[in-house]
């Protein structure tokens, strides 16, 4: 046995640290060979790995011969020991022991080949549909001494960061043509959630996700960012960016940029992302700030998060009065604060238009190629009854940004109420492939659900708005609408009750909820409804109680004689428990002032067919006939569309009555009754007088039952609510 020193003396006597040297030269000049003769020839790179690694790894082998072997004299011969004994045997030991080398060089090589090869591509992703979809970013905000990540409350500009970033890339990457962007408000939502990147690239029916991670130190930003494949979560490209948070409009800019040139092959020819949004943001840190605290208020979608809003946005412009996008948040966030939306109205249509227009305007004036802000524009002059200007305002934001999911949403609203339903699907379904999770669309979705028969659908969609969004009024609002085109007023009270209590200043869901007591006549739930002025007349009416309604709608007419929607309430009083001959009177005197849109008004062509009434009462049958075909056209229009509607067959029963066929007008109530009608007042409608009130009797009892039924029902939950006396 060698001692070490015994054994390097052998390694220099017998030359093998230089023979090794020697062959790795001989190596290292092969492989230069091989590469310049591989590009000459266009070898696969295989070929190179394999005649470089086969020549590493026989380097063991090498050593082993070189103790045995030296080159002397011109030829390769056994070392002879310096001693003059004999030269060492290379005998059956030897070859054994070579042959253990070998084996263990070869599986050494073959080993190192297997990892040096190029890993398995991934399949190239699925673009065909030209989509994706941008996640908020993940907050990273390291101390000075940990690399940890700190709570996001200790940093609430970052925490605003995480989802704005989102919102402003997708809004400029959905500019680009070619391209679909889902909304980064599903994204967000989904997100939260903790779902993986192939259920939220599933929900949203997108290719590929982009998200990252963001670090703001000192006001300097820092993002990574990461394009995913949807089908698998693989990262299939990466960029790192660092600007000042001033600079965050170019920053996203940039991002989004950087995407639309990775998915170049993706998109048609010539697609680039069209910046159509400059000087719309802000050099100011603090107006940045404000502005996103005041859209994370927006997001959450109730009258007291709206409110709160508006005076972020209006900070926002004192802190830089030439922020375009402030503006038309603002406008945005007044308009869903108006009267005449039923979400949030709380303000008067008047001036609520009349401000988001000033507020537009100057938005406009700074970026006047911003969708967003004819998107709003569209709102406002819908509004203001302003109907195809409105839609022409939608269409000139969705040129400029086809994947504005709120334009597709709106232009579906306005379209449908001027009873042009086809196009209003196609615009419905639109909103809801580029903004799945969404509350309004969902809602929506889960109504036009509902007004087919499709109830379990409904109900669907709106327990999924309900799970989704569990603070909202709205998944409540969507199930009381089912339920009431089921014919279930109780459950339509609950739900009515729970989206009330959420947003207590919403008027739309109180209106719904005491309407539905007065239906039911259960003032005793609610007893100021008998001195409340705005359903005062509703109970005067459903108690009876004609002589103190007509004493009081004749002082307001006296005070308001030129409100022709007040003079068609009083007609309408007057219709079901009063003198016809006043209603007819009321109805004709301002019937001309009324705009085509607000005549023919659905699902109940109001007030339209109460003026045919009238006007046939008062024998001018030719001017009713006009109204009726009409009427009837815009009725023929809604049925098209497969819409199972109570109040559709009970506007045909009316017209039927109308038009004298009393056989057609039953067959509609019994329709209007089995899809759920349930207004007490139907058989007090002088229109329907025509029929035999024997005929009527037994659609009088059904409807008188039903009422009673659903009463009880509600008075039997309100007593397991009340607390048990001692």
């Amino acid at each position: 046995m060698l001692s070490p020193k015994q054994f390097y003396q052998q390694l220099r006597q017998r030359k093998v640290l230089s023979t090794v040297l020697a062959y790795l030269i001989i190596v290292w000049l092969t492989l230069q060979v091989v590469a310049v003769v591989s590009q000459l020839l266009v070898l696969p790179a295989t070929v190179g790995n394999i005649i470089a690694i086969s020549l590493i790894a026989a380097t063991p082998l090498v050593c082993y011969l070189a103790w045995f072997y030296q080159y002397q004299q011109g030829r390769i011969q056994l070392f002879a020991n310096p001693d003059g004994r004999p030269h060492a045997m290379f005998g059956s030991r030897q070859v054994m022991v070579l042959l253990l080398i070998f084996i263990f060089s070869a599986l050494l090589a073959y080993q190192y080949y297997l990892l040096s090869r190029p890993a398995t591509p991934a399949e190239p992703l699925n673009l065909t549909a030209n989509s994706i979809a941008v996640l908020p970013f993940t907050a990273k905000n390291p101390t000075e001494n940990s690399p940890e990540p700190t709570p996001l409350k200790n940093s609430p500009e970052l925490a605003l960061l995480v989802n704005s970033l989102a919102e402003e890339i997708s809004s400029q990457l959905g500019r680009t043509p070619g391209l679909t962007v889902a909304s980064a408000n599903s994204g967000q939502v989904l997100s939260a959630q903790q779902l993986s990147v192939p259920d939220i690239a599933s929900r949203l029916q997108v290719a590929s996700l982009l998200t990252g991670t963001i670090n703001l130190q000192d006001k300097q930003l820092h993002i990574r960012v990461q394009l995913l494949d949807g089908s698998n979560g693989q990262t299939l490209w990466t960029n790192q960016l660092q600007r000042q948070l001033t600079d965050v409009f170019v920053l996203e800019s940039e991002i989004a940029r950087s995407v639309v040139n990775a998915l170049q092959a993706s998109l048609p020819q010539d697609s680039s992302l069209l910046d159509l949004s400059a000087n719309a943001s802000t050099q100011s840190a603090d107006a940045y700030i404000s502005y996103l605290k005041a859209r994370e208020q927006y997001r959450l979608q109730t009258s007291e998060a709206m409110q709160q809003a508006r005076q972020l946005f209006e900070q926002a412009i004192g802190q830089d009065p030439e922020y375009a996008l402030a503006y038309v948040g603002l406008a945005d966030t007044l308009l869903l604060l108006s009267d005449g939306s039923k979400e949030f109205g709380i303000i008067d249509v008047d001036i609520a238009t009349g401000l988001a227009k000033e507020y537009l305007d100057k938005a406009l004036i700074h970026a006047p190629q911003l969708a967003e802000a004819y998107a709003i524009q569209g709102k406002m002059l819908e509004l203001q009854q302003q109907f195809e200007p409105a839609l022409t305002a939608y269409q000139k934001a969705l040129a400029l940004n086809p994947n504005l999911a709120v334009a597709h949403m709106w232009q579906y609203l306005l379209l449908k109420q001027q009873g042009r339903y086809a196009e209003s699907l196609v615009a419905l379904e639109r909103a809801y492939q580029l903004d799945p999770v969404s509350i309004a669309v969902l809602y929506n979705r889960g109504y036009e659900q509902a007004i087919r028969g499709q109830f379990i659908e409904a109900n669907a969609s709106f327990n999924q708005l309900l799970q989704d969004f569990p603070t909202s009024p709205m998944g409540h609002a969507g199930l009381a609408l089912t339920a009431f085109h089921q014919g279930h007023l109780a459950d339509s009270l609950y739900h009515w009750q729970q989206a009330y209590h959420l947003s207590p200043e919403n008027s739309y869901y109180q209106q719904n909820y005491r309407g539905l007591l007065i239906t039911l006549n259960l003032i005793e739930l609610e007893p100021d409804l008998k001195t409340n002025s705005l359903y005062r007349s509703n109970y005067l009416l459903r108690i009876g109680d004609t002589e103190t309604l007509f004493n009081e709608m004749a002082f307001y007419l006296a005070a308001r004689p030129e409100d022709k929607w007040l003079q068609f309430e009083a007609a309408l009083y007057q219709m079901l428990l009063g003198h016809p001959s006043k209603a007819v009177d009321l109805l004709l005197q301002h019937h001309s002032s009324f705009s085509e849109d607000e005549l023919f008004a659905m699902p109940m062509c109001s007030p339209a067919i109460e003026i045919a009434w009238a006007l046939q009462q008062n024998e001018r049958k030719q001017q009713a006939d006009k109204l009726l075909v009409r009427c009837q056209q815009h009725l023929d229009a809604a049925k098209q569309n497969d819409l199972r509607d109570s109040y559709l067959n009970h506007l045909a029963a009316r017209l039927a009555a109308l038009q004298g066929n009393n056989e057609l007008a039953l067959q509609q109530l019994h329709q209007a009754m089995a899809y759920g009608w349930r207004e007490w007042w139907t058989f007090y409608d002088p229109i329907l007088h025509s029929i035999p009130t024997k005929q009527l009797a037994p659609l009088r009892q059904q409807l008188e039952n039903s009422l009673n039924e659903q009463r009880q029902l509600v008075l039997a939950r309100a007593k397991q609510l009340t607390p048990a006396k001692q």
